[in-house]
């Protein structure tokens, strides 16, 4: 069967979807300012090119490689393009300004790729491990489990854990919008049809994390322009090798990474940051970490990917995401109309060992690609942090309207935008609405079902048991914040007092509205309103006495202007509101008027490929139609 997975990943269905996802991954690693979870929300148009697998494989290929060419920008340019790279910065930046750039982008390659696939292996192994484990859970077990992981994400958020939960109870709040799956009742659609196969993930999704990230990216004080350097492919190799040398150093960052991978809620930034402290601790060489250890680089980058192949088994295996970005992917899933869970452990194991070749097989291309684009990729002069804003906002416009038909596309999209930007702006997670967004569906059928098959009866089992008391220690953790972490300036922190307030009137008009629904079909709403309306409340005594902290900045012209963009987008179409857009924002990216006609050029022919070549969406007419054209 696993031979076979990998011969059916060379057919010429899914190859062409590994070869895409690895190249749009290599780009989404280098740019300031993407990176792996904005990469996926970008790219989730193009997988409906593919049938359901190859839609999955394009997306896990493109996932697999971002923190590998992520590498890049750290090291080169001492500028993380996220915070899972911050830790290769430290000793690859210091090489680079001795002269061993080269040297360090080499050692990242191999440490990349050895965790990477190495991860994968470990995906491929859990299978008949994980079988047995999944076969003894029932419905009351899986919603204690999918609890447990919205609770340890809420738990490992920033700032105040609280604020965590009550954002994941907004994110499982919100799935509930639409028809419900066992009762056919409609619930917060408000006599709408378009709102009867709940939100759209894509216009949602972007919304929230995108224009928030965008903004602050255009509203940094940071802008100065990233130095030159020079990659010699025969010393890239020669620190590949050197890489090697550090193989311990290597294998335990590697398992570090899958075993924080494995743990929901724990990202990608905690398993570096582990494997790079247990590497500095352990180092015998003449060289201290944070002075230019090759060490230093080899620790972070082997965990970075290793990490993948460990999300992989609860996000496959179990239906739960154990991060943002697998939860982005886990949505992905849900739009192609592909089933992950237990299922993926029986009638679809072949599909599960297909994605592992995936990442293995997505790994090593980038091998080649790394050292055939690296040597000429630096020698450029680097794009200012800014430049990128202006782009990726109107990719995600493209992404999210291009297919949008109706008035409501729009303006989900816009109203996941101002969530993001007022979360942001209070200092409040993101990520936990994303991951009960996704969970949503899953925790309220296991809680039907539960209720129905079980009853109180359920409570009494020894695998509810455990995992309650897991549940009740998280949940615990929750009642205060994490000590020494600053909250919010005065400015934020009366931003957070609006924002959790409206979320708490948001809980009690959800309430009100669910007085009517079936006695089942109100039963996950009431209670997601609920947890909303008590984690706000209880957010809001807490950050009252909280220390200060810098406050979040955005553009506010770049603002203003991306609002004109959603605006005029319905009615003037696609591309003439992106033109205008790109016109108002022209000082971000364009220091000549002469450029100008080429970028638009250049924008113009990728919506033309986004919406009428590749979505297949046809030139529409009339007030709301957002297609190319009005």
């Amino acid at each position: 069967m696993i031979l076979s997975a990998l011969q059916s990943l060379f057919s010429l269905h899914l190859l062409p979807a590994v070869l895409l996802g690895v190249s749009l991954g290599f780009v989404a690693g280098i740019v300031p300012g993407i990176g792996g979870r904005i990469g996926l929300l970008l790219a989730l148009p193009l997988a409906l090119l593919f049938d359901p697998v190859g839609g999955a494989v394009f997306l896990i290929a493109l996932h697999a490689v971002v923190h590998t060419s992520g590498s890049i920008t750290p090291i080169a340019y001492g500028l993380p393009t996220s915070a899972s790279e911050a830790a290769t910065a430290l000793d690859g930046f210091q090489l680079q300004r001795q002269g061993k750039g080269a040297e360090a982008l080499g050692a990242s390659l191999s440490a990349s790729s050895v965790g990477g696939v190495l991860g994968a292996l470990v995906f491929m192994a859990a299978a008949p491990v994980v079988r047995p484990i999944v076969g003894s859970l029932g419905a009351p077990e899986f919603l204690v489990l999918s609890l447990l992981g919205l609770a340890l994400v809420s738990s490992l958020s920033d700032r105040q854990p609280s604020a965590g939960l009550a954002v994941a109870a907004l994110g499982v709040l919100a799935s509930t919008v639409g028809i419900d799956a066992l009762t056919a009742q409609a619930r917060f659609t408000f006599g709408r049809l378009e709102l009867w196969d709940g939100l759209d993930t894509i216009a949602v999704v972007g919304g929230l994390f995108v224009i928030p990230e965008m903004l602050a990216l255009a509203g940094g004080k940071d802008d100065k322009r990233l130095p030159a350097t020079i990659a010699e492919l025969p010393r890239m190799l020669s620190g590949m090798a050197e890489a090697f040398r550090h193989k311990m150093i290597m294998l335990r960052s590697t398992v570090i990474g899958i075993i924080v991978g494995i743990m929901p809620g724990a990202g990608s930034s905690i398993a570096v940051w582990i494997a790079y402290a247990d590497a500095s601790a352990r180092n015998k060489g003449d060289v201290p970490f944070g002075e230019g250890a090759i060490a230093g680089v080899v620790a972070p980058e082997a965990a970075n990917n290793a990490k993948e192949g460990g999300a992989l088994i609860p996000t496959i295996f179990l239906g739960i995401p154990g991060s943002s970005s697998m939860a982005i992917l886990l949505g992905g899933f849900a739009m192609l109309g592909l089933d992950v869970g237990p299922t993926m452990l029986t009638t679809q194991l072949p599909t599960a060992m297909t994605f592992a070749w995936t990442v293995i097989l997505a790994n090593l291309l980038t091998i080649p690609l790394f050292l055939l684009v690296v040597p000429h990729l630096v020698r450029f002069t680097g794009l200012r942090p800014k430049a990128i804003a202006a782009f990726a906002l109107v990719a995600v416009v493209t992404a999210a309207l291009g297919t949008a038909t109706d008035v409501f596309d729009p303006l989900q999209f816009a109203a996941g935008g101002v969530l993001g930007v007022a979360l942001y702006l209070a200092g409040l997670p993101r990520a936990p609405f994303l991951l009960g967004f996704v969970m949503g569906p899953m925790v309220e059928n296991s809680l039907s079902k539960t209720m129905q098959v079980f009853g109180p009866e359920a409570i009494l089992r020894p695998g509810v048991l455990i995992l309650g008391a897991a549940l009740l220690v998280v949940l615990w953790r929750l009642r205060r914040p994490q000590e020494g972490v600053a909250t919010a300036t005065k400015r934020s922190r009366e931003v957070a007092f609006i924002v959790l307030g409206a979320m708490a009137l948001l809980g009690l008009c959800a309430i009100a509205d669910a007085g009517h629904f079936t006695a089942s079909s109100k039963i996950a709403p009431i209670a997601s309103a609920l947890i909303l309306i008590g984690a706000s409340l209880f957010t809001v005594l807490r950050i009252r006495r909280e220390p200060p902290a810098p406050a979040p900045s955005m553009s506010l012209p770049m603002g203003l202007a991306f609002a004109l963009l959603v605006a005029a987008a319905p009615l003037l179409g696609l591309m003439p509101a992106s033109m205008g857009f790109l016109l108002l924002a022209r000082k971000t990216f364009a220091e000549r008027w002469t450029w100008m006609p080429a970028v638009l050029i250049a924008v113009g022919l990728f919506q033309v490929l986004m919406v009428e070549g590749l979505i297949g969406t046809p030139l529409r007419f009339g007030v709301f139609g957002t297609g190319l054209f009005r």
